[in-house]
């Protein structure tokens, strides 16, 4: 009997049941820190780490535009990396990996120490990638080919690395004792190509992906299925013949995670498990497990479905926070980019409690309340990227 990914998305009446089940109480925490990376045309410094208050004093936030707060670190390192938070025995990381050109120019893989603001040079990629797909777990950071390259020296093989932080030391200002190794290439990437083929390469993409508990879960563009890679094993398998339901990644947010919905076009929370084996389909490897998915329709107390564009990030029980770019140069198409907006949008859940024995007892989140501000920034002596927020990040 072929199997099914169960899919779900649970109905929003009125009656229907919130994000707190009962005698669950609520214990009142600080939200996560927020910290924007903003990209500069320069390499000395490429990126600035700058933190947001996403719940501005007043509560009230307001649609015109303040300065930017100011800079915590100047990142020296390659352009076009990502950034993830890392926790760890080492403390609250954020760390960048990624470069748009093999040249030795500057680091592929830059770590920010949010406690002491040090700024630490880590270990070169073995094949340096664009903007590379970054999945943290644990003590390790998995790094994602975005579009793998058949040939040249950026996106080159091998197309998914993976960096181990467990014995890893800062010495003299550098990380040492650890080092960028290569993992099995997904099945899903181009391989074993005719002359033709190499000539005139297939071109793929990654259009989804999320880690969930000790499984890495991929979907291509272009591609149906959805391939699930073991982060104990170390081996790839065909989990699904559907792809994932969201585009991009999904973030975790207490036992759901939080992605931008492919057919609604909006944030949506997903209840993500990777269920026991049953019966596969011929396409699905033998003896890989299952995957279900449950949706969750963000509301309004309108109950109309919440619209967030962008990049956001979880704030935990407290909510979630988006942010959008818009040039703000005084004249349009001028050489240098030098002005830019940044509007903020902080969601406050009307339930703040996330029950890790009930997401499913609830139909819908509900926002109680949306705080928005506008930063400007403006950089006339380095220059901006397009867009210069390169990343947000929740800590």
């Amino acid at each position: 009997m072929p199997r099914q990914r169960r899919t779900e998305t649970l109905p929003r009446g009125r009656g229907g049941k919130k994000l707190k089940a009962a005698g669950d109480l609520f214990i009142p925490t600080k939200p996560p820190s927020v910290y924007m990376v903003v990209g500069h045309d320069v390499t000395r410094p490429a990126y600035s780490v700058i933190k947001v208050n996403t719940f501005p004093d007043g509560g009230s936030g307001g649609d015109t535009p303040i300065p930017i707060p100011g800079h915590l670190a100047r990142l020296e390192a390659k352009h076009c990396m990502s950034f993830v938070p890392v926790r760890s025995r080492h403390g609250s990381w954020i760390v960048g990996v990624g470069g748009n050109s093999p040249i030795d120019y500057g680091p592929e893989t830059i770590v920010f120490d949010t406690s002491t603001h040090q700024v630490i040079p880590g270990p070169k990629l073995v094949s340096t990638k664009l903007r590379p797909i970054l999945l943290p777990v644990g003590d390790k950071i998995y790094a994602l080919t975005r579009q793998p390259a058949i040939k040249g020296g950026v996106n080159f093989v091998p197309w998914f690395e993976v960096l181990d932080l467990s014995q890893a030391r800062v010495v003299s200002g550098r990380l040492v004792d650890c080092k960028w190794e290569q993992l099995p290439r997904p099945p899903c990437f181009p391989w074993e190509l005719s002359p033709r083929q190499y000539i005139f390469p297939p071109v793929v993409r990654v259009k989804s992906y999320v880690a969930v508990s000790s499984y890495i879960l991929v979907s291509m563009d272009g591609q149906a299925g959805t391939h699930i890679f073991n982060l104990k094993t170390e081996q790839w398998s065909k989990l699904d013949d559907n792809v994932l339901p969201f585009t991009g990644g999904a973030v975790p947010h207490g036992p759901l995670f939080l992605g931008f919905s492919s057919a609604a076009k909006k944030i949506t929370a997903y209840s993500i498990t990777v269920c026991a084996a049953v019966s596969p389909s011929p396409s699905i490897t033998a003896g890989c497990p299952s995957l279900s998915i449950v949706e969750f329709p963000i509301v309004d107390e309108a109950e109309e479905e919440v619209v967030s564009r962008g990049k956001f990030v979880s704030l935990g029980n407290h909510g979630f926070c988006s942010f959008m770019c818009r040039n703000d140069d005084l004249m349009l198409g001028t050489l240098e980019h030098t002005q830019e907006l940044i509007t903020m949008r902080a969601y406050t859940t009307e339930d703040h409690h996330l029950s890790q024995d009930h997401p499913k007892s609830i139909c819908h989140i509900v926002i109680s309340n949306q705080v928005e501000q506008v930063y400007s920034i403006r950089d006339s002596l380095r220059g901006l990227t397009w867009p210069s927020l390169v990343d947000v990040i929740s800590l």
